[in-house]
């Protein structure tokens, strides 16, 4: 069973700042507009220094119905490319030194900074259940099965 989570109200939808800029490793993988339109999306939120960005390849094959997006907000880009590099991380992700993406949607149950990351699964554009919730599972242990649930009982 997955959790039911919100943002500043339950009706309010997840809304994605369009003027972000995205890179990739060697602009190996460009960002698919499309993937905002996707019913099933798990969001990756992060400051850019949690190794949340290893073994995401797999899941990321394995399950095309899921827009995978990871948000960095890391003020310094040179740090995010050589972290990504240092990683082998070649999935596109949004440059958000401002947190236009937390800041946009008033997402709620946070915590204060320094925060290292946080992993939403979104469905129809709602957050329905937040990494470090009781039954969303650490990542990478149990994620695959976790994300067959995510599919299956949404």
């Amino acid at each position: 069973m997955l959790l039911s989570t919100s943002c500043s109200s339950n009706a309010d939808k997840i809304t994605y700042p369009k003027d972000l800029k995205t890179f990739s490793l060697n602009d190996s993988i460009k960002f698919d507009q499309k993937w905002y339109d996707y019913k099933y999306k798990i969001i990756v939120y992060s400051n850019g220094s949690s190794t949340h960005l290893i073994k995401w390849a797999k899941p990321i094959e394995k399950f095309p119905e899921i827009a995978f997006l990871f948000y960095i907000d890391k003020k310094d880009s040179t740090k995010i490319k050589k972290r990504l590099k240092e990683r082998e991380f070649y999935w596109p992700v949004f440059y958000d030194p401002e947190s236009k993406f937390l800041e946009s949607n008033k997402i709620k149950g946070l915590g204060a900074r320094p925060y290292y990351h946080f992993i939403f699964a979104i469905k129809d554009d709602k957050i329905i259940d937040r990494a470090k919730m009781k039954n969303n599972p650490t990542f990478p242990e149990d994620f695959e099965k976790y994300l067959n649930n995510f599919l299956s009982e949404n």
